[in-house]
């Protein structure tokens, strides 16, 4: 049984992504469906790349050279974004959990090491602070460092799915009574070798070089892989006893979470079974019923594949009627692990104001999605329910409950 008195609220967000650090304006460009072009890039991104666009946040990450000396680019990102979401919660105490990560080490480090063993007396030109910099746990690490918190610290790994799991943990660890407050959530950088293996895969967009404004296109009829993006995305997650005490304000609530595994031996290919079930547990974690969603933020990427595999799991757990779901990565591009992070505060958005991202760059629509589409035209209405769903490579899963701040 849960306890009602530990009930997990959001008091703080931040982000960072291509379309900047500016929430209001972020959340304006969704409401009214305006997608921006994702910009060509030139190098670094790999020579030889089919796909040659990439969503890059273009704001200033300039650090004390203190902290940001331990510190790679995602963690940069991340801590941008902490600390924004601090600001606007108010929360001050350090006694707090910080539960952050990337999907890998900062690479630009890997890179760095390399070149530099490559030399006879490489070893020694090697800096004390790579470790800081490439180990798994570097971004939760960073942020608990920088900003001096004496809580339980860790990233988790999870695939695109990542910072979903790192904000429904720490939201375990809310509601378990380790910590009446914590920071959650997930960035991901630049990265050549993300770049260059997802293009070997014919994951992202090679198609549309010529045609950034329509590049990420989830559920399109002619949608051809996705775009990576930059992001972070966190989240201040505490109490409801605790932010009343305080008098903080409170955006939305976490109402439920759920996760699964696809078990299908399958790698890349998402299940529409695996991500169905952990919108069921999410449910049932929640205690309400399907029929009380509103809204679902879907994981949507623009692939041939995924999009209507997570469609096909909506109809599986929704039934036939009218339900209301967008992917907003038409606007981000795919941010990997942030994704899951960035888009529940896209959803906390959209519950609060009562308002509904449309799917960028959809129409033409998918035939298959005809008698069943997404959200296509700006959306104004009250919402009270939602849930924002992630899926990840290797077949993990996760799903947030999210509520409207009453």
């Amino acid at each position: 049984m849960r306890d009602a008195s530990r009930q997990v609220v959001v008091t703080g967000v931040g982000v960072c992504c291509c379309l900047g650090d500016d929430l209001a304006r972020i959340e304006a460009a969704l409401r009214e469906g305006r997608a921006e072009p994702l910009a060509s890039r030139p190098p670094p991104l790999p020579g030889g790349a089919r796909c040659q666009i990439y969503g890059g946040y273009s704001g200033d990450l300039r650090a004390e050279r203190q902290l940001a000396r331990f510190m790679g680019r995602a963690a940069l990102l991340a801590y941008k974004a902490a600390r924004a979401a601090l600001a606007q919660s108010g929360l001050a105490r350090r006694d707090i959990a910080v539960v952050a990560g990337s999907g890998t080490g900062d690479v630009a480090t890997h890179v760095e090491v390399q070149e530099k063993l490559s030399r006879p007396d490489g070893a020694r030109k090697i800096s004390p602070t790579v470790i800081p910099r490439l180990m798994g746990s570097t971004v939760s690490a960073n942020l608990s460092s920088a900003l001096r918190t004496t809580g339980p610290s860790f990233s988790v790994s999870a695939a695109c799915a990542g910072g979903a799991y790192n904000i429904l943990l720490a939201a375990e660890l809310i509601e378990h009574g380790h910590v009446d407050a914590a920071l959650a959530g997930a960035a991901e950088a630049e990265d050549a070798h993300f770049h260059a293996g997802f293009d070997a895969m014919r994951a992202m967009n090679g198609s549309d070089n010529e045609h950034p404004e329509r590049a990420s296109r989830p559920y399109a009829a002619d949608r051809a892989g996705f775009i990576f993006g930059e992001g972070a995305g966190m989240l201040v997650l505490e109490t409801a006893a605790h932010a009343a005490a305080r008098g903080a304000k409170v955006l939305g609530v976490l109402r439920g979470y759920g996760m699964s595994s696809d078990g299908t031996g399958e790698m890349v290919f998402p299940s529409e079974e695996g991500a169905a079930r952990a919108m069921d547990r999410a449910l049932r974690h929640a205690g309400v019923s399907a029929d009380e969603i509103d809204y679902v933020n879907t994981h949507g990427t623009s692939t041939p594949a995924g999009d209507v595999s997570e469609v096909r799991a909506l109809r599986r757990l929704f039934g036939p009627r009218a339900l209301a779901y967008s992917s907003t990565k038409g606007y981000t591009g795919h941010t990997v692990s942030a994704a899951g992070a960035l888009e529940a505060i896209f959803t906390l958005a959209m519950l609060r104001d009562g308002w509904i991202a449309p799917s960028a760059n959809a129409e033409p629509l998918d035939p298959e999605l005809a008698d069943y589409p997404p959200v296509l035209r700006p959306v104004s209405r009250p919402l009270r329910l939602a849930i924002s769903s992630s899926l990840g490579f290797g077949g993990t899963n996760a799903a947030l409950v999210l509520g409207r701040a009453d």
